[in-house]
């Protein structure tokens, strides 16, 4: 065939593909939610849904079993005055088409793509408000993830996700856990009153910017945990957040320390969960991430630790490559918790020779037991 007729032939498969897409678009339907307080209401309307259909969800409260999506290509949207009420389940609203590891930590392949959700609030869920299991393209934005008993916003096996303009708090473990993911941003979030505000756990590709976080017992924190599919937590940029006053106490008991003749008080000999060891007044904490920067944010007030850099206790290693440049971090270690091993506006409990390095900081007080990182280059 020669070269002109096989390019024509290009540029008509190319047209044709536009031309069904935008086909497509056209047929996207918005179907309401019939507002009777139920949850079953909403997923009615999603089982009815097809490609690119937008669902609303009128303003009130709904309660009853977990919503599923279990389908690609749709936007759930609502108001922060609709509210999903997940009182008694483990979850208020979930996406995939799996839900756990198969057999061992193993992520499934992609189950859901390209899902929307618009506002909402989403509350009080035993366990977690939204679970994202094996879901390609994911937007969680403008909504509110209060007292739900663990996780807000949890995204898992997930990528190409971004998490922005929501608020929430109040559980007792991260209010956004991007744990296991690949390239998730987080930015202009405004969180409160939880254990962890944003958590990185075993995750590569982090973007967390312009957020806010205050009264959390940690604001953002960095760490690899075993028994995942990954066992490394690789590029993360923190910027531009504002981490203050995060000194809610932690409400998990401390460990006693074996053979030391001081210990926290309320200590605990029993190891139930790695948060046992989280020193409450933290402002960002890097546990194990490798190639993790953190610059320009504004750091203040947290009664331990502004920024943290700490080997990681579970046997994964150094926090390699840590740069901490242009932040202004202030105040902070005035009132540590007991359990921490160290205090100030940085600490750094790691080998400063693991290719991290700090410049441009405008802080007070610093804690470098092994030596100060080199300035960056």
């Amino acid at each position: 065939m020669m070269k002109t007729a096989r390019r024509a032939l290009g540029l008509l498969a190319v047209a044709l593909l536009g031309a069904a897409l935008l086909a497509t678009a056209a047929q996207a339907k918005t179907i309401k939610v019939v507002a009777n307080g139920t949850t079953e209401a909403i997923q009615t309307a999603i089982d009815a849904a097809g490609p690119y259909d937008t669902v609303t969800v009128p303003a009130g409260t709904y309660t009853g079993p977990t919503v599923k999506v279990e389908k690609s290509n749709l936007t759930l949207k609502g108001s922060r005055s609709a509210i999903i009420d997940a009182t008694g389940n483990t979850y208020g609203l979930t996406v995939g088409t799996k839900l756990t590891f198969d057999e061992g930590p193993t992520c499934p392949a992609y189950g859901v793509s390209n899902f929307r959700i618009i506002g909402l609030s989403v509350q009080d869920a035993d366990d977690t408000g939204i679970f994202l299991f094996g879901v390609d393209g994911f937007h969680v934005t403008g909504g509110t993830y209060l007292n739900n008993d663990e996780y807000g916003i949890f995204p898992r096996c997930s990528r190409d996700g971004l998490i922005n303009k929501n608020s929430g708090g109040g559980g007792d473990d991260a209010t956004i856990y991007v744990g296991v993911d690949d390239n998730v941003t987080v930015e202009r979030n405004n969180l409160t009153n939880g254990e962890l505000g944003i958590e990185l756990e075993s995750t590569d590709n982090s973007f967390v910017r312009g957020n806010k976080l205050k009264e959390n017992t940690t604001g953002i924190f960095v760490i690899v945990l075993p028994g995942l599919p990954k066992s490394s937590t690789e590029k993360a940029l923190i910027e531009e957040n504002t981490v203050i006053s995060n000194n809610r106490p932690n409400p998990f008991p401390p460990l006693c320390n074996e053979g030391e003749p001081e210990n926290p008080p309320g200590c605990t000999e029993e190891f139930t969960d790695d948060l046992q060891l989280l020193p409450s007044g933290s402002g960002i904490l890097n546990v194990g991430g490798h190639d993790v920067t953190i610059r320009n944010n504004q750091v203040r007030h947290n009664d331990t630790v502004g920024v943290g850099v700490v080997e990681n206790p579970f046997g994964f290693g150094s926090s390699n490559n840590t740069r901490i440049t242009g932040n202004t971090i202030k105040k902070n270690g005035e009132s540590p918790d007991p359990r921490t091993k160290g205090s100030g506006d940085i600490v750094y409990l790691d080998n400063p020779e693991n290719g991290s390095c700090m410049s441009g900081n405008v802080f007070g007080t610093g804690f470098f037991p092994f030596g100060e990182p080199p300035a960056c280059s």
